[in-house]
């Protein structure tokens, strides 16, 4: 599916579990149980593309109900049948119903699209944060020049999703979560320069110790 492809009214739903995907990144997991391998293996026989959402606390506790649509691509199954992928996500979706639950969940799917930056305070808020990420990498012991050029490279809304899976190290499921449902960029800048102050904080705090 190419980005100008209209989005399907239904996908498989891949349930994860602790990890919250941001579009525009390329998320690596491993897949393991059963209904999710038989998912990746339709998958990519067919378009590649599925609905990812994560799961709240438990299992059987429902999951969250915006997510992700991302092209799964297998990258090798291993001797026990558990799957290497890696799920490169490029769209907001609202998830609806569940149409199926066996062999694996599949619902209803609704683009949400980002509003747009606004032209005079996005950009500040975009150096805003993509300073407080330079003195976090600063900070941190063997801080990646290839993560900093591409941050300085990046237009707004990929600049929130690289910072979102590369610099939250101490951001729990629900605050990635309420970042992913913010309705565009600026809104995600505002709280990530926020958050990336709170992991300074965190690292400069450890590294007195």
């Amino acid at each position: 599916m190419n980005a100008s492809d209209a989005l399907p009214d239904e996908l498989p739903l891949l349930l994860l579990h602790g990890v919250v995907v941001f579009p525009l990144t390329v998320t690596p997991l491993a897949v393991s149980r059963p209904a999710s391998v038989r998912m990746v293996d339709d998958a990519v026989a067919g378009t590649g593309v599925v609905a990812v959402a994560t799961q709240r606390n438990g299992e059987d506790s429902g999951f969250f109900a915006v997510g992700v649509a991302a092209r799964v691509h297998r990258l090798v199954r291993l001797h026990d049948g558990t799957l290497r992928i890696a799920l490169e996500a490029f769209e907001r979706i609202a998830i609806g119903e569940l149409l199926q639950r066996a062999p694996y969940p599949r619902a209803r799917v609704q683009p949400l699209p980002d509003v747009a930056t606004d032209a005079t305070t996005g950009p500040l808020l975009a150096q805003e944060a993509l300073a407080r990420a330079h003195e976090l990498l600063d900070a941190m012991p063997g801080g990646s020049d290839e993560l900093r050029a591409q941050l300085d490279a990046a237009d707004p809304r990929r600049l929130t999703a690289l910072l979102a899976s590369t610099l939250l190290l101490h951001a729990g499921i629900a605050e990635r979560q309420a970042l992913l449902e913010l309705p565009g960029p600026d809104e995600r800048l505002q709280r990530l320069y926020v958050l990336l102050a709170q992991e300074l904080a965190a690292l400069r705090g450890h590294l007195r110790i």
